[in-house]
């Protein structure tokens, strides 16, 4: 009988304090940081080359995420090529959107010879943006960009 009076207090205890327990919150996993390569944040600027960065988020296959962040780069290396044109207000012999989409054309014909992959990260962890986007950096020589400008005049 007397077993049984203090089992009883025991198990209740144990209960309770499993009860406790059981609701403390575990602290989340901390992210791990990884070093953030400096084109990521700020993109290069010589006068030797045009750079432009592109970005992909996850996909099943990561072949495909790395194709799309180049695609992407190079869809904005044209754009700051034709931002550079029109900032140095050459006078060109049709009018700025014809140029343009003329710039685009050749850029997206030619874009495999003339551009080049020179860095790639994948951010695993989400250390700058989302985790498990694909970033990377192309550059095209400026000469190369000016020779296609004067073959569109």
């Amino acid at each position: 009988m007397k077993l049984r009076h203090f089992l009883l207090p025991c198990i209740l205890a144990l209960c309770l304090l499993l009860t406790v327990a059981g609701c403390v919150t575990t602290p989340e996993p901390e992210k791990k940081s990884e070093t953030i390569p400096n084109w990521v944040n700020s993109i290069p600027v010589d006068d030797q080359y045009f750079y432009a960065v592109g970005i992909s988020g996850p996909t099943r296959n990561i072949k495909d995420a790395w194709n799309q962040a180049i695609m992407r780069a190079r869809a904005e290396l044209g754009k700051t090529i034709i931002t550079h044109i029109t900032s140095h207000d050459l006078i060109i012999s049709t009018t700025r959107g014809e140029y343009s989409a003329q710039l685009m054309e050749a850029l997206s014909d030619t874009e495999l010879n003339f551009t080049e992959v020179i860095e790639r990260w994948f951010d695993r962890n989400g250390s700058y943006g989302l985790p498990n986007y694909y970033y990377v950096l192309v550059r095209m020589e400026k000469k190369r960009a000016e020779i296609l400008l004067q073959s569109l005049k």
